[in-house]
């Protein structure tokens, strides 16, 4: 069993397969996501789920049997794994096969605190770092809606969600984290507080993550919509004035997802790829958030944004799409 998260290719597991079915046959038990087919594994020949990052030297010598034999690799992002390249049942060659025996064989036991059982049962970092932006917007969705978790109530920290509510940080990341890989998370799993790898993925993904009673301060996204600078002339003073202001959030989370399903980030508009135009990745901060249904200065206080509510477009089409919708002209902007 494979997992490809931010381009690398991981080893879950292994089991001898004793069926292989189609979807419409049926799902195997304890199995939440969808799929075109099915592994079956014989009774007792799981081994425990272990994660193991295989090295891009594993990766790029892997050979399988029919269809495509090796592994795409990802041409955008030089050194990743193509998302779509093992996206279903496929049979390796032997040795390619051995390869993984010994990968996931490979000792892989990370050091215990002594005494404190917590450690032997958290995840390592490689884990937790599929929780993604999307996830983790997917996460704070959950998280209003009430979803289930065995997460308490925070009792020092909160996050701070675009719309100003409170949530207790570790349950959001509980949530994404269930999310991005398809089991069951507790709190014994991962380690919460400042400082933890827990609250810099919460906070690199467009959160703020405050003590409990402190007002956050305001940190405005600067590819926000809305926004009108003025100079003076023969000072340097420079105004910018926002009649109300996008949080980086939803914009993260809108990017990651469009990186997962595409394979790169263009503009959706104009098709334009900035990676190919500059030669770079860099180029990709020419690739703009932009909010398809609704202006942020005209979003009602209590609005949910949706991540199919928004479009990744370049820099000269957003500009372009929000001269038209100033001017009325909404029916031109796609």
């Amino acid at each position: 069993m494979t997992n490809i998260a931010g381009g690398v290719l991981r080893l879950l597991g292994a089991f001898t397969v004793d069926q292989v079915s189609a979807a419409a046959e049926g799902v195997p038990p304890g199995v939440s996501w969808d799929a075109k087919e099915y592994l079956w594994p014989a009774a007792g020949t799981a081994t425990e789920f272990a994660i193991r990052e295989l090295p891009l030297a594993i990766v790029d010598s892997l050979r399988f049997q029919g269809g495509a034999d090796r592994v795409a690799m990802d041409q955008h992002r030089p050194g990743h794994v193509e998302r779509n390249a093992m996206r279903k049942v496929r049979r390796l060659s032997p040795a390619s096969a051995q390869l993984l025996e010994d990968a996931l064989s490979a000792s892989g036991a990370r050091a215990a605190v002594p005494n404190d059982r917590r450690s032997l049962e958290r995840l390592p970092a490689e884990v937790l770092r599929q929780v993604t932006p999307d996830f983790i917007f997917a996460g704070v969705a959950a998280a209003l809606s009430g979803a289930a978790h065995e997460f308490g109530e925070s009792t020092d920290y909160d996050l701070i969600t675009d719309e100003g509510q409170r949530l207790a940080p570790k349950a959001v990341f509980g949530l994404a984290l269930s999310l991005a890989t398809n089991r069951a998370i507790v709190p014994k799993h991962f380690a919460g507080g400042d400082g933890s790898l827990c609250f810099r993925l919460l906070r690199d993904a467009g959160y703020r993550v405050v003590p409990k009673g402190e007002q956050p301060k305001e940190d405005l996204d600067l590819s926000m919509e809305g926004a009108e600078e003025s100079w003076t002339e023969g000072s340097s003073t420079f105004k910018r004035h926002v009649g109300r202001e996008r949080r980086p959030a939803a914009a993260r989370a809108k990017k990651a997802a469009f990186i997962k399903q595409h394979g790169r980030l263009f503009c959706e508009r104009c098709k334009a790829d900035p990676i190919t135009i500059f030669g770079s990745e860099h180029g990709e901060a020419c690739i703009e958030v932009h909010h398809a249904l609704v202006q942020v200065s005209d979003m009602p206080a209590d609005h949910l944004t949706k991540l199919e509510d928004l479009q990744c477009l370049c820099a000269n089409c957003h500009r372009y799409v929000h001269r038209l919708l100033r001017l009325g002209l909404n029916g031109e902007t796609r």
